[in-house]
């Protein structure tokens, strides 16, 4: 463990150096302190010149706010790993006592304990639609588990970083899942289940639905073992 520990921070010194990657780590707070100062001072500028609020829709944008902050931050981890398969440092990691799933956690277990942080601090400090913390939790603990899927999608399907850019888009398929739980009537919204993001969806429109919760736990789950498995194939 202390070894993996050391991998660790070994990859929070390399991020450093990148500067889109440092980028990617303040975009969450950046996000959230747009939502914070814009959302309000929109809705009463809307309410004052058309009678028409959007404060129905805040919850709405905390959970966005969520699902970007694991998203941005994953991909940090993901654009970590690929840079070193593109150098052959990675290739160097499975030869000693951190390969395999060793490797794994210290490039995206431990950075996904830090996007859960990272997340409760981005929500309390600009949440804008009262969420309970229970809900906070439950979203927060699928939207992390969402990232690391979302991570590990990238790095199985991308042969290389640039590669990984590209495939990096269809994370934002996400978001539509999330979209879905709100616009999308019943029982067509279900259609949007397979992804994560419709439960985070479910959880901050409706309250902690534990059956809700399960099962976008369960989805994440199975998406982590699908492309971890393809991963370790690769490597």
């Amino acid at each position: 463990m202390k070894q993996t520990f050391k991998l660790f921070q070994i990859g929070l010194r390399q991020i450093t150096y990148d500067g889109m990657l440092l980028v990617l780590l303040a975009a969450p707070f950046l996000f959230g302190l747009m939502v914070k100062m814009g959302l309000p001072n929109a809705d009463a500028w809307l309410y004052q010149h058309w009678a028409f609020s959007i404060k129905p829709w805040y919850s709405l944008a905390d959970g966005m706010m969520m699902t970007l902050t694991s998203m941005l931050l994953s991909m940090v981890s993901a654009f970590l790993l690929l840079e070193e398969r593109d150098e052959g440092t990675g290739a160097y990691y499975q030869i000693t006592p951190l390969e395999g799933y060793s490797y794994l956690v210290a490039r995206i277990g431990l950075p996904m304990v830090w996007s859960f942080l990272c997340m409760m601090i981005v929500t309390m400090l600009f949440g804008i639609a009262n969420l309970t913390f229970l809900q906070i939790i439950a979203a927060g603990l699928i939207s992390t588990l969402t990232g690391a899927a979302l991570a590990m999608m990238v790095v199985s399907l991308a042969g290389n970083r640039v590669e990984g850019l590209a495939i990096s888009k269809l994370a934002t398929l996400n978001v539509l899942g999330l979209l879905m739980a709100w616009f999308v009537p019943m029982p067509y919204q279900y259609l949007g289940a397979f992804l994560p993001g419709y439960w985070i969806g479910e959880i901050v429109q409706q309250g902690v639905n534990w059956s809700s919760f399960l099962a976008g736990f369960m989805m994440c789950i199975a998406w982590i073992i699908a492309f971890t498995r393809k991963f370790l194939r690769k490597i």
